[in-house]
């Protein structure tokens, strides 16, 4: 495969998963848009409670990634039949894990919420909002699963019609039922989660017909489960574990860091939510190469061809720069057009706009250290990846409180620590890579 052979494929199967990328992320920024228009409290509790769902999803989701990795893997190896035994496994264990991730969140939160929540009114709206998202836990679970399968077979089309229904779906649920619309009583946070639950649904049963036509081979034999196989349930585990830490400490990463607004005050929280919605936007390219790198990483280290993997890395950072450009100009130039479409307040507006553009110069540290950290992951080296996992989070959270809370600096300071904690993850990553040191593992 030539370098340029190499770039287009690389472009082909990026681009669906960054339109899946971007549905899936756009999940937030619509509920953000459309809640900016109900108040400040509404904005600011949406941060929080979409943090505590994804931290209920860590499990799935690492199962799900652990899928992409040992499928990726058996595809390289051109062994169909191990690709759908390796998402069998992982699809029904998903798919139980959801329901017990269902149940602890209703059950867990209105215990132990009052614990991060400071402000009452606050957590009202946190838990009206949770008690109702919680059913989409497996729904989300289940379409990360078969995104894993499509992913790793390099059959990433569908994605683009199921992120149309995923994002049109909640669109439309949302204006109805959080303005109350069409008879429908206004809702506020609750039409929120309903629309983002029936959206969620709507993606899951698209994606399951998709896949039963999809793998019809009976090298696949997809769903087709007659006991456990104890050999691809240990991989998934020993590949999973890491990454359900890894994604943990992410998704507490980001819930800390709103909980140190939350602390500074409801305007600082609602700004923090806005300015990270952007973020959210801008990494959407740079998600979908990530995923493709993972794959291509695994794929070329199960044929024995890991000197592939420079020169992949950089078509992917090179794609995922060119893709995000735009938006880093349109935020540098013109960063109250993005307030626009959020701040109930004028005032937000000229409170986030410094922030917005250290998150904008934030992503060209950002984008090469994301390449490089899912490489690592790819590699099957997931302790290695839990390991930097760690460093970034204290890093980033070690650098915001000390400038939020102590030294009480201004919102956009505190912002800094996005770019240097992913810094280090850089810096870590490809020494990492350089070292070869992933090389000891067998999968």
């Amino acid at each position: 495969m030539s370098m340029s052979k190499l770039s287009r494929v690389v472009w082909k199967v990026s681009l669906p998963v960054i339109l899946a990328g971007a549905s899936e992320n756009l999940l937030h920024l619509i509920d953000t848009i459309f809640l900016a228009r109900v108040g400040v409290a509404e904005v600011g509790a949406l941060a929080i409670a979409d943090s505590v769902v994804l931290l209920f999803l860590v499990l799935p989701v690492g199962l799900a990634e652990a899928i992409q990795i040992l499928a990726s893997r058996r595809a390289g190896q051109r062994r169909p039949d191990a690709v759908g035994a390796a998402f069998n496994q992982g699809f029904f264990a998903v798919a139980l894990i959801c329901v017990g991730a269902t149940a602890a969140l209703k059950i867990l939160w209105p215990l132990v919420g009052k614990w991060f929540v400071e402000t009452g009114a606050m957590g009202s709206l946190v838990d009206s909002y949770l008690q109702i998202a919680a059913y989409g836990i497996f729904f989300v679970g289940t379409s990360f699963a078969y995104s894993a399968l499509l992913i790793s077979s390099g059959k990433t089309r569908a994605l683009v019609p199921a992120a149309t229904i995923l994002a049109g779906t909640n669109i439309s649920f949302n204006y109805v039922l959080i303005y109350g619309k069409l008879g429908f009583p206004a809702m506020g946070m609750r039409g929120a989660a309903l629309g983002s639950l029936a959206a969620e649904a709507a993606a899951f049963f698209f994606l399951t017909v998709y896949v039963l036509r999809a793998f019809e081979s009976k090298h696949y034999r997809l769903f087709r489960v007659h006991g456990l196989e104890r050999r691809t349930l240990r991989l998934l585990g020993r590949l999973s574990m890491p990454i359900v830490v890894q994604n943990s400490l992410e998704t507490l990463r980001w819930l800390a860091f709103f909980l140190i607004f939350e602390r500074v005050s409801e305007a600082a929280l609602a700004i923090a939510n806005i300015v990270y919605t952007c973020y959210v936007v801008f990494w959407i390219p740079t998600e979908g190469f990530a995923e493709t790198s993972c794959s291509m990483v695994s794929r070329f280290v199960g044929r024995n061809q890991p000197e592939r993997i420079g020169a992949l890395l950089r078509d992917a950072i090179g794609g995922a720069l060119v893709a995000t450009f735009p938006f880093l100009v349109l935020a540098l130039l013109m960063p109250r057009w993005f307030f626009t479409l959020f701040a109930p307040e004028w005032v937000l507006l000229s409170d986030g706009s410094a922030s917005l553009r250290v998150v904008a110069l934030a992503m060209l540290i950002v984008i090469p250290g994301e390449m490089w950290f899912v490489a690592v992951t790819g590699t099957g080296d997931t302790a290695a990846a839990l390991g930097i996992e760690l460093v970034l989070t204290g890093t980033m959270l070690g650098i915001a409180y000390l400038t939020a809370i102590p030294l009480a600096w201004p919102v956009e300071l505190v912002w800094l620590s996005l770019p240097i904690a992913w810094l280090v993850c850089l810096v870590i990553s490809y020494t990492w890579m350089k070292s070869r040191m992933w090389q000891r593992l067998q999968i």
